[in-house]
């Protein structure tokens, strides 16, 4: 009886060790499985790392290639704005007083001429800088305020220097003490109306 006992006790041992080896096999085999699902994962991330560090390379060579070429255009629009400038003065201060001289026109078509042509090269130079097709109100509010100021500097360069003293029947400081006040009137209204852009612009803003 007691040995059937001892025999029926170590078959359990035995079946117990061999249950204990098969979870210790399944635990191994679980953890090799796990550790290639770990290192799977990490190849992927090093592989999307390596992928989204690529991209941003390519991002930041087309960033700076972008910023280069604006920075380029911005030089070339400049420097072409100042050449319409300096062609814009020569204009003004050589060929319009040659060609009057030789023409023998009154000293008035100057300031006439002088007006119509900054008028029209200043909308040109603002127009190409702003980069928009259909003039709007600001290029031609910086056109008129620009064309009134060099005939207006131009008025007090003739007064203060003694090259005009008189225009048909006027004398010129009465002239120049009326364009004064209609500087005046324009500076404010130049800067009054931007002022209110801005005001109407924060409104829409805070609206928004």
């Amino acid at each position: 009886m007691i040995e059937q006992e001892n025999e029926q006790l170590e078959r359990q041992v035995n079946e117990l060790q061999r249950q204990k080896m098969d979870l210790e096999h399944q635990i191994q085999e679980l953890d090799l499985e796990k550790l290639n699902k770990i290192e799977t994962l990490k190849n992927d991330l090093e592989r999307q790392v390596e992928w989204l560090d690529k991209d941003r390379i390519k991002l930041t060579k087309e960033r700076d290639n972008l910023l280069r070429k604006i920075r380029i255009s911005n030089e070339k629009k400049w420097k072409n704005a100042l050449k319409m400038i300096s062609l814009l003065i020569i204009l003004d201060l050589i060929i319009i007083p040659l060609l009057l001289y030789v023409m023998g026109l009154p000293i008035y078509w100057f300031f006439i001429s002088l007006g119509l042509v900054t008028f029209f090269g200043m909308v040109v130079v603002v127009n190409y800088m702003s980069g928009t097709a259909p003039l709007n109100t600001g290029e031609i509010r910086k056109s008129l305020t620009v064309s009134f100021l060099a005939v207006y500097f131009a008025m007090i360069s003739f007064m203060a220097f003694g090259g005009a003293s008189y225009l048909p029947d006027q004398p010129v400081s009465i002239l120049v003490q009326s364009f004064t006040a209609l500087m005046a009137i324009l500076i404010g209204f130049y800067f009054g109306t931007r002022a209110i852009e801005k005001y109407v612009k924060a409104k829409k803003k805070d609206k928004s």
